[in-house]
């Protein structure tokens, strides 16, 4: 059984990663745009793990909707930006996801290296899920993803993503990024955000 459940879920995760045309990327919230009717902005910050990739390469999360089934990406690390902790704010359609996994490519001497780490609740994406499991370190039952609900006509604020160490975790410092972000988005009302951490 558990050697069932492993390969679903590497199947899940090649065949994501294999349907380029089917991951859908979120359209990115620009300086001068609002909220419209029927839409929701999530917004938040990344911390991501500087000492095991290579700063210059983009970074990005990738969710499923479980209403659609529909997979998403977003970045949370732009190419060329070496700074521990970036800012994310994307436009993304009303429902509950699930993030599926973190993509990320370093550079190497034969040439770039691509990676997708399945994610999931408190365990530390680094690790071999496989070898886990099939040591039994890791039971099945312990595998659960990371859900967050978004309402429609909503702004909304998932928290600071720690991706540095360890399994991922989600903390709310919406003060600090708020205030960040107003300066340069001047037209999104931050202080009726509604906070969703992603549980």
């Amino acid at each position: 059984m558990k050697y069932l459940l492993v390969c679903t879920f590497l199947f899940a995760g090649l065949f994501a990663y294999g349907q380029r045309a089917k991951i859908i990327p979120l359209d990115e919230v620009e300086i001068g745009n609002i909220l419209k009717e029927n839409q929701a902005i999530i917004y938040g910050s990344f911390i991501q793990r500087l000492s095991f990739w290579q700063t210059g390469y983009q970074q990005n999360i990738r969710i499923r909707n479980l209403e659609t089934n529909e997979i998403f990406s977003f970045v949370v690390k732009p190419t060329l930006r070496s700074r521990k902790e970036n800012p994310f704010c994307f436009f993304i359609k009303p429902g509950t996801y699930e993030v599926v996994n973190f993509y990320y490519s370093k550079s190497k001497w034969y040439g770039t290296e691509y990676n997708m780490r399945p994610v999931f609740r408190g365990i530390d994406f680094e690790i071999n899920l496989k070898n886990k499991i099939d040591s039994g370190f890791i039971k099945q039952e312990d595998l659960h993803r990371i859900v967050f609900k978004i309402a429609n006509n909503t702004l909304t604020y998932l928290g600071q993503w720690h991706f540095e160490s360890g399994a991922p975790s989600f903390t709310n410092e919406k003060a600090t990024l708020d205030k960040k972000l107003k300066e340069d988005y001047v037209l999104l009302e931050f202080e009726k955000a509604v906070t969703v951490l992603p549980d």
